[in-house]
């Protein structure tokens, strides 16, 4: 186990060598705190309905039902917040393209990279497809059924509240649970790896900042709840972890050695490296 890491451990920055070899460990212990907070949901709904309570304008109904409140969530009908919402929305997916084009650079014209190099963008380009992309978008809320928030009873809708987790009819497909728009805001962390060790910090605290506004704006237009945000996020990390611990296995990682020795003797415009 040690021999596999230490090619690894000397391509790293010395910054993250915790970070990056205690990988699998934080990949278990965000799991399973995005598991716990799921279970405090379940037990808790109140939480979900409260949070969303803040944002919903209650008005009289023309004509009252018992057990169905009248209103609206009054930033879904504001053109500032609409505007911020579709910034976020797009946000994530021009960053997508941003690591796709860096990668593709690196492949094509750096002759002098190092396995570090490409595992960098690999962790965001794994991640990006395993949490928001499959997890969040193609299994959980296509298959998981949950109303969102504006649909139910509490907030004038036809449909029940439903506990996160739990499977229903109610929704037929893009639902609730989780957030697509939170996964893919929580995911812009991976892209952070890109950055310069010196600068990491700052820019993952204003990434980490605009992730959070990204989620809270999905709540606060009645899309979502508080806990498919939350879940949302935590699903995101537990994969950044997890591509973090996969492309220091030795499989990923001779396969890696191999696509890096042959793209730096296939370059363009400079000398091909032969290490």
């Amino acid at each position: 186990m040690a021999r596999r890491f230490n090619g690894f451990r000397r391509n790293m920055d010395i910054e993250d060598r915790p970070f990056w070899i205690k990988a699998g460990l934080w990949c278990v212990l965000t799991g399973l705190a995005g598991l716990l907070l799921l279970l405090l949901f379940r037990l808790m709904p109140q939480i979900d309905q409260t949070v969303s309570n803040w944002f919903f304008t209650q008005t009289a109904c023309a004509n009252p039902v018992e057990g169905v409140r009248c209103g609206a969530f009054a930033l879904d009908s504001d053109p500032f917040w609409r505007m911020m919402r579709a910034i976020g929305f797009h946000l994530p997916r021009v960053l997508m393209v941003g690591v796709l084009v860096y990668s593709s650079w690196l492949l094509i014209y750096k002759a002098d990279k190092s396995d570090n190099d490409l595992r960098r963008p690999l962790v965001a380009i794994l991640s990006a497809l395993l949490g928001p992309l499959l997890i969040t978008n193609l299994i959980l809320k296509e298959y998981w059924g949950r109303p969102r928030p504006l649909k139910t009873e509490f907030f004038g809708g036809e449909f029940p509240y439903i506990a996160p987790g739990d499977i229903s009819t109610y929704c037929q497909s893009n639902c609730s649970f989780v957030s697509g728009e939170a996964s893919a805001a929580f995911w812009m962390l991976a892209a952070v790896l890109l950055c310069s060790a010196g600068r990491r910090p700052i820019i993952f605290g204003v990434t980490l900042l605009i992730a959070v506004a990204i989620a809270l704006l999905r709540v606060g237009f009645g899309r979502h709840y508080i806990s498919d945000v939350v879940i949302a996020a935590f699903i995101s990390l537990t994969c950044i972890l997890f591509s973090i611990w996969l492309v220091q296995t030795a499989p990923v990682s001779r396969w890696i050695t191999s696509l890096r020795q042959y793209s730096n003797q296939h370059v363009r415009g400079a000398n091909p490296s032969k290490n």
